[in-house]
């Protein structure tokens, strides 16, 4: 037990002394939490059914196959305030259990620890293993956290006379049962459909609408550190890895300075995605690092203040809309000139302006799905290379800048707010055609326009490139599994497309 602990700390941190506590018990476990909480615990079933043994169960119980198990699960709470504490799933073959123990299983909400001892049942209990897991979208609801957040678990069988009683599965979020104050932020990704006014002639530039996306998400832990520091990035190339750690490390960094903070903080991402693939991982990264510091040091900061201080939403404010608020937003870019807060046309890394005000945000509706398909395709078009792109395209044609506005501001919203997928689909497609987007899909490979081409013919309403890509999306009213499983196909082993939808809610925060 103690080098798999150590094991799991490698990959999750440090576990607490409760959390190696509960893991490796050979007592009762609502007992422990009783004297843990120092509150009466109770337990929910969740569901009950009497089943016949599989090949698996019958392995693992050492019984025969066909041979009746009762399967249940419950939830441990407090009984104070109804917090989950534990989620167990147990098999019991029947056959090993008399008539009065059986009947007590069956009975709802009775610890299995209480019945042995009710019946004066002599047991041991033998702790099988330990590891951890990610908490999917049914258990995060469960305990109230997020998806894909840590959960530490154990299998342990009570053995009687020689044979397995009751096989045991629990779990237990890893932000439980810890000592110390823990901020945990879970951000939203995002579509950059196009920037709107790259022409600049009325004293006004950039401008953007976007989608916020349900899937991929960002979801990272921070606590109060002496040093500052950051763990649990995914292996991706170097450089990228490099700048994913860098835009947290510099956003922490430039939120403590402006709190006049001395302390460090130390972030265990969770879950992240891709840098620089257009779907806005390095803004939500830096919001999430920015916000958690400000929780930390009780700074009740909004997305706009947080974006100001950590250096983004300089060209475009849809990332930090979509971390405020989510939903369909159409941004109104800044002001431009000598004395406005934009002199030249620049990405927002490379601007040091402030967000841009929401023109709009609507739900977006949530019957539709969104594609999304990134190939693998070895070119840069970030930093440098991006300034470079904006100084030698811009300023746009002020005949694209005006087509465009009149295409989002009467298609594009209205076919929005009337659920007619066709028209905001055909919207899409045109813009694809317009202004500084049509410079951004001339600079693509060839593989970009066939994708944009493929999901349109598989039944797409739309489909686009997310700000400079190479990230491909559709908008479908259907199924869309088949495009999917197409999509996939043609992109092969080294290229990723799967199904979502927008999600019209910010980034969320969990203290503890």
């Amino acid at each position: 037990m103690i080098e798999k602990i150590k094991n799991i700390e490698k990959d999750v941190g440090r576990l607490s002394s409760l959390q190696k506590l509960l893991l490796t018990t050979d007592g009762s476990i609502t007992n422990t939490l009783e004297i843990l909480t120092g509150n009466e615990v109770k337990i929910e079933t969740i569901y009950q059914e009497i089943g016949k043994a599989d090949d698996y169960l019958a392995e693992r119980l050492n019984i025969s196959k066909g041979d009746e198990i009762n399967e249940r699960v419950v939830r441990i709470y407090n009984s104070i305030n109804n917090k989950t504490l534990i989620y167990a799933k147990s098999y019991a073959p029947l056959k090993r259990a008399n008539d009065q123990f059986s009947n007590d299983l069956f009975r709802a909400d009775i610890p299995i620890g209480k019945i042995l001892k009710k019946y004066k049942i002599e047991s041991r209990r033998e702790i099988k293993n330990i590891n951890f897991l990610r908490a999917d979208k049914k258990i995060s609801q469960v305990f109230g956290i997020f998806e894909n957040e840590i959960l530490l678990c154990r299998n342990y069988s009570i053995i009687k006379d020689g044979e397995i009683l009751i096989d045991i599965y629990e779990m237990f979020p890893y932000n439980n049962f810890q000592n110390e104050f823990k901020v945990v932020i879970e951000t939203p990704s995002r579509l950059h459909l196009t920037l709107i006014d790259l022409n600049g002639i009325d004293g006004r530039v950039d401008g953007g609408i976007g989608i916020t996306l349900s899937k991929p998400t960002f979801l990272v832990e921070a606590k109060i550190s002496d040093e500052l520091r950051v763990f649990g990035l995914k292996g991706r190339a170097e450089d990228h890895l490099i700048d994913q750690r860098n835009h947290i490390l510099t956003a922490a960094k430039r939120m403590l300075d402006y709190l006049g903070v001395k302390t460090n903080v130390e972030f265990r991402v969770r879950e992240d995605y891709p840098i620089h693939i257009g779907l806005g991982s390095g803004t939500q990264m830096s919001l999430a690092a920015g916000k958690a510091v400000a929780e930390l040091f009780d700074k009740e900061l909004n997305a706009a203040d947080i974006s100001k201080i950590v250096g983004r939403g300089g060209t475009s404010g849809i990332g930090t809309a979509a971390f405020e608020n989510g939903g369909f937003i159409l941004d109104g870019g800044h002001s431009f000139g000598e004395i406005g807060d934009k002199k030249d046309y620049a990405p927002s890394a490379a601007s040091v302006a402030s967000p841009p005000p929401v023109i709009a945000r609507y739900n977006f509706p949530e019957e539709w799905n969104i594609l999304i398909a990134t190939p693998k395709i070895d070119r840069k078009l970030y930093g440098s290379e991006e300034v470079d792109i904006f100084k030698n395209f811009c300023p746009i044609d002020l005949s694209d800048v005006r087509e465009l506005s009149h295409i989002i501001l009467l298609k594009m919203i209205p076919s929005l707010l009337e659920k007619d997928i066709c028209s905001f689909g055909e919207s899409i497609n045109r813009i694809q055609k317009i202004g500084f987007k049509k410079v951004e899909l001339d600079l693509q490979p060839e593989v970009i326009i066939d994708l944009m081409d493929l999901i349109r013919d598989l039944g797409a309403a739309g489909a686009g490139l997310s700000s400079f890509g190479p990230t491909v999306y559709g908008i479908i009213d259907k199924d869309a599994k088949e495009i999917e499983t197409n999509v996939k196909n043609f992109l092969g082993k080294d290229g990723e497309a799967f199904v979502t939808k927008a999600r019209n809610f910010g980034a969320r925060v969990r203290k503890f």
